[in-house]
């Protein structure tokens, strides 16, 4: 037996890395719902986004074998998700807008009439 066991932490880190991911899609998708919701039901999606998040984190630590938090592992978690809030997040939001600022022309010519 080794003091330090690396075999497993690079695939754990990696599916922390994913729930990451995941946990900020799930994040805006709860932004969304929260924004068409009337006030008293604005806590649910947050509330969602908690339960979903804690499972992907949990299913990610049970997939990697060890079931144990460590540092590396709360490391790919945040790092997934800051990556795809400054990465991925932007990217698609760019899109969007580039996206609604181009009209069809079909619906050019409606607008006129």
């Amino acid at each position: 037996m080794t003091f330090f066991e690396t075999v497993g932490q690079a695939r754990i880190f990696l599916l922390l890395l994913y729930a990451g991911f995941l946990s900020g899609a799930l994040y805006d998708g709860a932004r969304g719902l929260r924004r068409v919701l009337p006030k008293f039901l604005r806590f649910l999606p947050d509330m969602l986004w908690c339960l979903l998040t804690a499972a992907a984190c949990a299913l990610a630590l049970a997939a990697g074998g060890e079931g144990r938090v460590r540092l590396y592992a709360l490391l790919g978690l945040c790092c997934g998700a800051g990556i795809y809030c400054l990465g991925i997040r932007r990217a698609g939001l760019y899109l969007l807008r580039f996206l609604k600022k181009q009209k069809p022309k079909s619906m050019e010519k409606h607008a006129e009439r």
